[in-house]
């Protein structure tokens, strides 16, 4: 093995660049010239650039930090804003591709400690699964969506050309305002994360 270059010097390096340019930024060959090392000496500690990837996944993930859970909704809700916080910090995160399987240890970690919350329950392990997959969709979703209008122009809505007679409900909607947003992100988080947690709750008190 090349001197010097270890595994986590790699994905660390590897890290720095998704978080400067984006995931589409990170190329064996980008990583090895930041680690100051050539492409081939890579592969003699990570597999391809799928398993890099995953690896980089684990690193900012991390596992998922121990928090109390009084109640189902208060550990949920501290789950949510916990994941976010940490694709906030890596939304490179969010653009890799979604396999159907949990690939790195960190994953199932956030899992766990989701389904953790959800313990005190009456509901069955499957529902428990499905609504902790569900939140972690939300909060892929939200930062999805924070992340790209960030860096978008302002623009309206629905272009003016458009004819809305036809769509009387939605025009009626845009002159009454009801798309414009004077809240913060992280406000808009709450707000979303409030809705799906208040629609667990009808689930919870049905199996209760």
């Amino acid at each position: 093995m090349a001197r010097g270059l270890t595994v986590d010097r790699i994905v660390v390096a590897a890290i720095e660049l998704a978080d400067e340019d984006g995931l589409a930024a990170v190329s064996m060959a980008r990583v090895a010239e930041r680690v100051g090392f050539t492409t081939m000496s890579l592969y003699r500690h990570v597999a391809s650039k799928e398993d890099l990837v995953w690896r980089m996944l684990d690193v900012a993930l991390g596992p998922a930090p121990e928090f109390a859970t009084p109640d189902w909704r208060t550990g949920l809700e501290r789950w949510a804003h916990e994941f976010r916080a940490k694709l906030l910090r890596h939304p490179w995160g969010i653009d890799i591709p979604i396999t159907g399987a949990l690939a790195t240890f960190s994953q199932v970690s956030w899992l766990n400690r989701g389904l953790e919350a959800l313990a005190s329950t009456t509901l069955h392990p499957g529902e428990q699964a499905d609504l902790v997959l569900l939140l972690n969709g939300y909060v892929f979703w939200a930062v999805r969506l924070e992340t790209s209008l960030a860096g978008a122009p302002p623009q309206p809505l629905v272009p003016g050309a458009f004819d809305l007679d036809a769509l009387p409900f939605l025009r009626g909607a845009l002159e009454s305002g009801a798309f414009e947003d004077s809240y913060t992100d992280d406000e808009n988080f709450q707000s979303g994360l409030d809705r799906v947690l208040d629609g667990f709750g009808v689930l919870i008190e049905r199996r209760a």
